[in-house]
């Protein structure tokens, strides 16, 4: 959130006019006020919410399930040992990846067995040890926003986000960003935020739920 506060404060007050548009979500900009028009991203995230809460819970205790859901899809995914380690380095996490390009591509398609090359498509990497459960939710959930073309998924944005993610102690560099730089990170954000909030939520519905049937099943050993 203090990234978010810190893009904010470095965006507003710059006096420019124009409008940003990224799929779903557009800004209008002029040097009084900011518009945002994203009716039809907030409606494409409630489905993605509701439609995918339905299929993880399904698969909660199953985690290699739903790994099998995904790979249904059509999606890619490989299996890599020390996947974080291996992506940290260039600055990706285990997980969901968009598009990577040049060496950050040649890198990981090294590491996967893939022809080098220098680009990626869309896929999940994870560890070949067990795999969490909400780790894979939280992959499943952006690739979803991916697939459906949610503002903040597109190469430029997630580059842009990257830069700031992986230099925190460096942020005086997003000075350098245009206005619509800005939006577009501040787009990528958002999506990264809502996938952490929604298996946050998946955790604590869950972890709610297991209490109530305990409480159930408790009551009725006491009443044989």
């Amino acid at each position: 959130m203090n990234i978010i506060r810190k893009i904010k404060s470095l965006i507003f007050p710059k006096k420019q006019s124009g409008v940003y548009k990224n799929s779903t979500t557009k800004y209008a900009m002029n040097s009084s006020c900011t518009l945002k028009l994203s009716s039809d991203t907030e409606q494409k995230k409630i489905k993605i919410d509701e439609e995918l809460k339905k299929v993880v819970k399904k698969y909660i205790d199953t985690p290699e399930n739903l790994i099998q859901y995904i790979r249904a899809q059509g999606a890619k995914v490989y299996k890599i040992k020390n996947a974080d380690k291996i992506l940290s380095v260039i600055g990706e996490e285990e997980g969901f990846l968009t598009p990577l390009k040049g060496i950050k591509a040649l890198y990981l398609r090294y590491f996967l067995g893939l022809k080098l090359k220098f680009s990626t498509k869309a896929i999940f990497v994870f560890s070949t040890d067990n795999t969490e459960i909400y780790t894979i939710a939280r992959a499943l959930y952006r690739y979803s926003g991916y697939k459906n073309n949610l503002p903040g998924y597109d190469y430029k944005s997630q580059e842009l986000f990257k830069k700031v993610y992986n230099n925190k102690r460096k942020l005086i560099k997003i000075r350098r960003f245009s206005v619509k730089d800005m939006y577009a990170c501040k787009e990528a954000i958002a999506r990264d935020l809502e996938s952490i909030n929604f298996t946050i939520q998946l955790s604590n519905e869950y972890e709610q739920a297991k209490k109530a049937l305990k409480k159930i099943k408790t009551e009725k050993s006491a009443k044989v």
